[in-house]
């Protein structure tokens, strides 16, 4: 049984995707298939997923980084470079 209280699980849920984040956005920031993208956009876009990712119960650090990246990559990326 887990004994954590909410507050608790959303806090470390919140330090896993600010943790994912600065891992994934060094890579977001300079690829070359999404530098066409608006940076707010990016930005905005790689936090949800990397949330969704989490809700859906991923916990690894990179899986959640390089999850966020392909899905991205695959919303956002130029289709003539894919």
């Amino acid at each position: 049984m887990d004994h954590t209280s909410p507050a608790r699980h959303q806090a470390s849920g919140d330090n896993l995707v600010s943790a994912a984040f600065e891992k994934s956005w060094r890579f977001v920031e300079t690829d070359p298939l999404l530098v066409h993208n608006a940076q707010e956009l990016l930005r905005d876009r790689l936090r949800a997923n990397l949330e969704l990712s989490l809700k859906n119960g991923e916990q690894d650090i990179f899986h959640l980084a390089n999850s966020a990246i392909w899905k991205l990559r695959t919303e956002l990326g130029r289709p003539w470079d894919l």
